[in-house]
């Protein structure tokens, strides 16, 4: 299911025109891919539930910004966040400063916050190999996973070079993201 494709390493410009030519060549809609330490995952159709969760988190994350005044966007899917030369993950929503982002641009310019929907397949990858390389993008103080089965928000948080191992599980009351400043329904998150 996200095996691997090639067996050289790409950095993310070279997945970035691997992935144009990719769908420049299908008379279809393209899968979501990320790229792993040069190696491009396809990522699993979305359920509906997963949609949903997306949804949700969005509306509420957008909705945060709007009433605390700060001048932050959140993108969605396909909007990625660069981990590394050769990492480039494709989160659910990501936060990061009004103004800095140009039409054509592909990645969140300096995100703050990144959110990931767990499901069945990415659950490992999620809580594991993603924490750990959002937590060495310096920018991002927090990363929220949505577990649609549990009805929780996994909080991590920075903690000096990286983020907190073990995350913070919230399902109700306010989760209050500072920096920036925001301030989430966790019950609202889950729609």
């Amino acid at each position: 299911m996200n095996a691997p494709l090639l067996t050289y390493r790409m950095t993310v410009e070279q997945f970035l025109d691997w992935m144009d030519a990719r769908v420049a060549a299908l008379p279809y809609d393209e899968p979501k891919w990320e790229l792993f330490d040069g190696v491009p995952e396809m990522q699993e159709h979305e359920t509906w539930r997963h949609a949903q969760s997306k949804l949700s988190i969005t509306l509420a994350i957008r909705d945060a910004i709007r009433r605390s005044g700060l001048a932050y966007e959140v993108g969605i899917d396909g909007l990625g966040v660069r981990i590394g030369p050769k990492e480039s993950y494709q989160p659910e929503a990501v936060v990061f400063p009004k103004g800095l982002i140009a039409e054509t641009d592909r990645h969140a310019p300096q995100p703050i916050v990144v959110v990931e929907v767990l499901s069945p397949s990415t659950r490992s990858k999620d809580l594991k190999i993603k924490a750990e390389g959002y937590g060495r993008v310096a920018s991002i103080e927090h990363y929220l996973v949505i577990d649609p089965e549990t009805r929780e928000v996994l909080h991590y948080r920075r903690r000096g070079e990286g983020l907190v191992p073990e995350p913070e599980a919230l399902s109700s009351g306010t989760l209050r993201l500072e920096p920036p400043g925001l301030e989430l329904d966790v019950a609202g998150m889950m729609g």
